[in-house]
């Protein structure tokens, strides 16, 4: 057997060896863990010597898989480093990532060295990527964005440095961890931002042993994680403790299903949030030290705010820091209670994370999660892969462009009052915003609507409330549609003027119209993707007689224009002309290639589309 998978099947078993101390439990009989020689996304090798899970037998629906204690994962705000972070006010995954550079730093007596020695050295997101792999994503919405992760992961950086430099007693480099090593923080960053799932509402954002272990698949994914995301936020239980006791009320929430960064719920989204996809490369992070460094740049964690007495792994206070320390550097010691498991109730209590079948799976095939109903530009920047045939492949627009194409269509004054409402109405735009939401901000701002000039008043003060949010995202959608948020705001903008100074002078109005009309686009091109015509399409959508085909007919035109100047940023794909010979580059390579393909798709279709359209309804 090679050298490489001698050191895989052995941090294999230590795994799973951890698993039974630390009361992770899966179904033996169901499913395996598995070494995989490569993991491959089409074309490319996404990870080498990483694990996977294949079913055994075939997988039911309903079927539970794997249950994971809450006290097994890796939280901030459970952690040895909690009362740190809760006294310097450091949240989110910058918190995430300190603490598992932390449990790092203590090599053997971190409780969870099983897991983490199974963990690559990184994860291979654009983030890490060099000078020449970084032109491969000229153009497409990745390329802008690791601008900003640059810039954010330096930030973090600095704000870890403060940190470190307040506590030396506690960040102690040692065991191959380098608290001022850049390259090293970069590497952790990434293995949080390809392996963090949002757990609940008290310990956010964490690390879940086994979780991470399954592969994502685009639209085939075979289980998905259910836990409580609703628990006492003072302790993280679920239930028994006097917190909901004195409040008289229970805490239970609903179960979640996905992941996101933000500790929003989808997985990473809103539901349990994020996991890796095992497609990094290369060593265990406790030989990182012994590698040769990358030489890029930076990841998205958000440094949230947030920070000393610390606690143990059971939540527990622990004694004065001076007390605590080992006389070689100072180092914290491992308090007796860390090491050991917490006790069958305590666990009860904190609950747990079920990993369950939702989509039968053959015996012999691997079993997938899913990350989210997410593009691949979302999947290349997080988890460093992406699918060929992505269903949920989107291409981001900029609202420069979309004002550009308001100001040649109608005027330019249109344009700056469309970007005003813009500002103003922006979460409207997002993606969860519903009418229900729209309804009750209508009744809250019923006195105002009484008379216009009160109204006019109100949008005044809204709009400076939300002048410096950020702007809303607009994009293309698979399988090549403006997304219909883009297109309700073309519907705006270049609407009759009357109509136009309607919707513009009330926040109500405003209000009732945005939802109407982006319910007519979502059913449009619902419609147009079951083959139905052109003409039936439009007829079923506007059985309300909400707008008329002549404004239908401009919003396609403008929509095929936009996708037009979009698709030449992204170029005829001449970077792609010689694939490295390197297989790391290779890879990189592939990945580039393949997002560049499925945003030209988008566009392309978008583009074909649209004109037939507005071409259909012309003659109409």
């Amino acid at each position: 057997m090679p050298e490489a998978d001698r050191s895989s099947a052995k941090a294999l078993r230590v795994l799973l060896e951890w698993f039974g101390k630390n009361k992770i439990t899966y179904n033996k009989d169901a499913i395996e863990v598995v070494v995989q020689q490569q993991t491959r996304r089409g074309s490319n090798i996404v990870s080498t010597g990483g694990f996977g899970v294949v079913a055994k037998r075939d997988l039911q629906t309903e079927e539970p898989l794997v249950v994971i204690p809450k006290s097994a994962v890796i939280s901030p705000a459970t952690g040895a480093l909690a009362n740190v972070f809760e006294d310097e006010e450091l949240g989110g995954s910058l918190a995430l990532c300190i603490s598992v550079m932390y449990e790092m730093s203590q090599g053997k007596d971190s409780p969870w060295y099983g897991y983490l020695q199974s963990l690559p050295k990184c994860a291979d997101i654009p983030l890490l990527w060099n000078t020449e792999a970084l032109k491969w994503l000229s153009g497409t919405d990745v390329a802008k964005w690791v601008v900003t992760d640059e810039k954010d992961i330096r930030d973090d950086f600095d704000v870890l440095q403060k940190l470190a430099a307040k506590y030396p007693s506690v960040f102690v480099s040692q065991n191959g961890i380098n608290w001022d090593d850049f390259t090293y923080f970069l590497r952790v960053t990434s293995l949080v931002s390809s392996r963090a799932f949002m757990v609940d509402e008290y310990r956010g954002n964490s690390m879940v042993p086994f979780a991470d272990i399954f592969n994502h698949l685009a639209a085939s994914a075979n289980v998905h994680i259910e836990s409580e995301e609703s628990v006492c936020l003072m302790c993280g239980m679920e239930y028994g403790c006097e917190h909901m006791y004195g409040c008289g009320e229970s805490n239970a929430g609903s179960s979640s299903d996905e992941r996101d960064d933000d500790g929003s719920n989808d997985g990473r989204d809103g539901e349990v949030d994020s996991q890796s996809s095992n497609q990094d490369e290369g060593d265990s992070w406790d030989d990182a030290t012994n590698e040769e460094t990358s030489d890029e740049e930076s990841d998205e964690d958000e440094a949230g705010e947030e920070l000393p007495l610390l606690i143990d792994k059971g939540g527990n206070s622990v004694y004065d820091e001076a007390q605590n320390q080992h006389s070689n550097g100072g180092r914290l010691a491992a308090n007796d209670k860390e090491e050991e498991s917490m006790s069958d109730e305590e666990d009860m209590m904190a609950g747990t994370l079920d990993m369950v079948v939702y989509k039968p799976c053959k015996a012999g095939s691997e079993v997938f999660n899913t990350y989210g109903d997410h593009g691949s530009a979302y999947l290349l920047h997080r988890y460093g892969f992406c699918d060929a045939g992505n269903p949920f492949d989107s291409v981001t627009i900029d609202v420069s462009f979309v004002l550009q194409a308001i100001n040649k269509s109608i005027s330019e004054k249109r344009a700056a009052d469309v970007a005003g409402m813009i500002r103003q109405f922006g979460y409207m735009f997002e993606a969860g915003y519903t009418s229900e939401q729209s309804d009750s901000a209508d009744s809250a701002d019923e006195d105002e609507d009484e008379n216009e000039d009160e109204d006019a008043d109100q949008l005044d003060s809204d709009e400076e409330m939300g002048a410096d949010a950020k702007p809303p995202v607009f994009k293309f959608i698979a399988p090549g549609h403006p997304d219909p948020s883009l297109a309700t705001i073309l519907v705006l903008g270049m609407a009759d003027e009357s109509v136009f100074e309607q919707v513009s002078q009330s926040g109500s109005v405003f209000r009732h119209f945005f939802p109407v009309i982006r319910r007519f686009w979502a059913t449009f091109q619902e419609k147009l993707n079951s083959d139905t015509s052109i003409s039936t399409a439009f007829r079923v959508a506007n059985k309300s007689k909400v707008v008329k085909s002549s404004s239908v007919r401009m919003v396609c035109r403008a929509a095929q224009l936009l996708a037009e100047k979009r698709l030449a940023q992204l170029g005829d794909g001449k970077q792609f002309k010689q694939k490295p010979s390197d297989p790391l580059q290779s890879s990189r390579w592939s990945s580039a290639k393949q997002l560049w393909e499925n945003e030209t798709l988008v566009l392309k279709s978008c583009i074909k589309k649209y004109k037939k359209v507005s071409s259909k309804l012309l003659s109409s």
